[in-house]
């Protein structure tokens, strides 16, 4: 053993020695606190009826009481951090001489910082630290960092890097680069779990430039398939939430994710990273509340199933596309605005108003409706009338008027409208622009209706912006249309971070989501485009890429078996031939086998279950377990695996342009190991894809 090691192990044992003594003082703490809270508790009860009888001491005391149990709730939290800390302190150091100086000063870089009684320094940088990004921003050499008392120069004399588990060095390395190869290697290459991994130790260069932006109001992150897009969301929330403690709370974070599954995959991120979690929620969630009341609706998976399954010259199919595609357009939320102007002349039943002393002429009112209150949404309108009389009202006669008087002229105002049912002022909107739609009388309404109603809602009647966001995340940017984004900017006005990839969209086009979102957020908007995929070995990655015809993809030169595809006679030769090769996998901790459709998932769950323990993963599942999973290649989306099987892939079931997308985004689900299997002519999208 070498100095350097010595000087390392003893290090460690130091560091895990003043974590130890940390642990123990916050347990004093902690258990003092505690005596403490039951004797305040005791004393306000015992001396309740002796406080005095504005109640003035009752709420000093209560407050008192609520203090303390923040306190120790705040050094709970610490402690957890700490023990959590105590398993692997750190996991880099970087020796910097600031300039002017003649020696250089160590910084050890973790999860978060550790700064002992009586130190000057912490011990322990945290990886969000102004000092911390020389580790991820420069080589060895000549750099600097800005902190609150302005840019820091210097040089970087020296790097490690470490791997600690379980409170125990198993290696470390002294590198010139700024993320060793090596350590990347190592940590591509491990098993996946039930959980997104923390990438702290191995963030590249231009992940913590996203990380780190401050500066832009919406940060649209255009990334491959493996590139560590929602790894460097939840990293960047962690890092806001560090930077803005005054101004941003966990609950003032949401994410717009895409299912149950995915929330549950990404939930163990922000705790591991010392943060608490953030407000989750689908966009279906969303619409679901939105039209409680008014309708119920078809889910997007339903749609989706539909399309995948139905047959591919079935007229209705067509129609149904149809509708989709134009639902989705810019011209169609044109026609819905033009629309509502154009029946504004004659959507109400215009009379004289009187009710008690109050009166108004039509033509009074009909000036007020269109020349002093334009700007309120129609169905919003009258009520604004109504309520600018009542301050009239109350303003001439210098008194209130009575809140009974006052819900009086509201109905009867309101009451001129021809109707107020959203649903069915939408419904003849499709009847006159001649579109194939639903039976008013219907109970549901087809999916592609869903988010054109919310927006034909919010234009008739306006909308409450969720003013308690304070920041956005929007993952899978390419699954959302143009009209939900017009709702998310009524929404939520605040800044955002959208991520995804165009080339994973589940449609035989392409998708513009990027012109999309440049024409609604405009000049606030700044695009990163990331173009190397971290997740698979370069063998799958590059046959994946050869599908899409992506030539602008960097793969991270992780290399292993080449991908398999196996060409059998009959369904049970397949079948018999997956579980075989599921078996020499037993090392993996994910496995999933995707499917074309839920439908095809369950039937082949049918075939397997008695040769495999296996998971059947549908919309309603709420977790992500380890193991083997078979589910629909869409639930699929945003999680990896160790492994990845794709059956029945002939030419029969995959040949079209969706099918090249859910091909390719099944295929990067994969870290290690790609099988394919097939009973017919193994589809031509896959047989071009695996000549190289």
């Amino acid at each position: 053993m070498n100095d350097l090691q010595m000087e390392e192990l003893e290090h460690l044992n130091h560091i895990k020695g003043k974590l130890t003594d940390a642990i123990e003082d916050l347990n004093r703490m902690l258990g003092d606190m505690q005596s403490e809270i039951v004797k305040m508790k005791k004393y306000f009860w015992e001396n309740t009826s002796e406080f005095d009888e504005f109640g003035y001491e009752q709420y000093t005391n209560r407050e008192m009481i609520q203090s303390e149990l923040n306190s120790a709730e705040e050094r709970l939290h610490q402690r957890q951090l700490y023990e959590k800390m105590l398993k692997s302190p750190y996991f880099a150091r970087i020796d910097f001489c600031y300039e002017g100086d003649s020696k250089s000063s160590p910084f050890y870089i973790g999860i978060a910082s550790f700064l002992p009684k009586k130190s000057f320094l912490p011990l322990i940088f945290d990886w969000r630290a102004p000092v911390s990004g020389l580790y991820y921003d420069f080589d060895k050499g000549p750099a600097s960092y800005r902190s609150p008392q302005g840019e820091m120069r210097g040089e970087i004399t020296r790097k490690l890097q470490y791997k600690i588990t379980n409170g125990e060095m198993e290696y470390f390395f002294e590198n010139d680069i700024k993320i060793d190869d090596d350590i990347l290697q190592r940590e591509l290459g491990k098993n996946a779990n039930a959980h997104l991994k923390n990438i702290v130790a191995t963030i590249q260069k231009e992940q913590n430039a996203i990380i780190r932006n401050e500066s832009d109001r919406i940060l649209v992150v255009q990334g491959s398939a493996g590139s560590g897009k929602t790894s460097i969301a939840l990293h960047r929330i962690a890092y806001l939430l560090y930077h803005k403690r005054q101004e941003l709370r966990a609950d003032n974070v949401m994410i717009l994710s895409p299912n149950t599954i995915f929330s549950d995959y990404i939930s163990h991120i922000l705790p591991e990273l010392g943060e608490e979690h953030i407000l989750e929620m689908s966009f279906d969630d969303f619409a679901e509340r939105e039209l409680k009341g008014i309708v119920r609706f078809e889910d997007r998976y339903s749609q989706l199933e539909y399309l995948l399954e139905a047959k591919l010259d079935s007229v209705y199919r067509d129609k149904k596309m149809k509708a989709i595609r134009r639902k989705q357009s810019k011209e169609y939320l044109q026609e819905m605005y033009g629309y509502i102007l154009q029946m504004e002349s004659d959507f109400i039943d215009w009379k004289d108003f009187q009710h008690k002393k109050v009166e108004r002429t039509k033509e009074q009112l009909m000036t007020l409706f269109y020349e002093k209150f334009p700007d309120v949404p129609l169905l919003s309108r009258l009520e604004a009338i109504a309520e600018y009389i009542v301050q009239e009202e109350e303003a001439l006669h210098n008194q209130d008027m009575d809140e009974g008087q006052v819900y009086v002229i509201k109905e009867k105002m309101s009451a001129m409208y021809k109707t107020q049912d959203v649903r069915k002022i939408y419904h003849q909107f499709l009847l006159e622009n001649e579109e194939d739609t639903f039976d008013y009388n219907d109970d549901m309404i087809p999916y592609e209706d869903v988010y054109p109603l919310i927006y034909f809602k919010y234009m008739l009647k306006g909308v409450s912006a969720y003013r308690r966001i304070r920041h956005l995340v929007i993952d899978e940017m390419q699954d959302y249309t143009r009209v939900q984004y017009e709702i998310i900017r009524q929404l939520f006005d605040c800044p955002m971070t959208i991520l995804g990839d165009k080339e994973q969209v589940a449609d035989d086009r392409s998708s513009d989501i990027l012109t999309n979102l440049s024409e609604i957020f405009g000049r606030s908007m700044k695009q990163i485009t990331m173009r190397k995929s971290y997740r698979s070995t370069f063998e799958i990655g590059s046959m994946a890429g050869r599908m899409i015809t992506a030539a602008d993809i960097e793969y991270f030169e992780r290399h292993g078996r080449e991908p398999v595809i196996h060409r059998l006679l009959t369904k049970e030769e397949q079948y018999d031939a997956l579980a075989g090769e599921i078996r020499k996998q037993s090392g993996y901790g994910t496995i999933a086998i995707l499917c074309l459709s839920q439908k095809e998932a369950s039937l082949v769950y049918e075939e397997i279950k008695d040769k495999l323990n296996v998971t059947l993963m549908t919309e309603d599942s709420e977790t992500f377990t380890e193991g083997i999973v078979i589910t629909a290649f869409y639930l699929a989306k945003g999680l990896e695996f160790d492994a990845v099987h794709i059956p029945n892939a002939g030419k029969d079931r995959y040949f079209n342009a969706l099918h090249r997308q859910i091909l390719y985004i099944s295929c990067t689900r994969a870290l290690h190991d790609l099988d394919i299997y097939t009973t017919v002519e193994v589809s031509e999208i896959i047989e071009t894809a695996a000549k190289k």
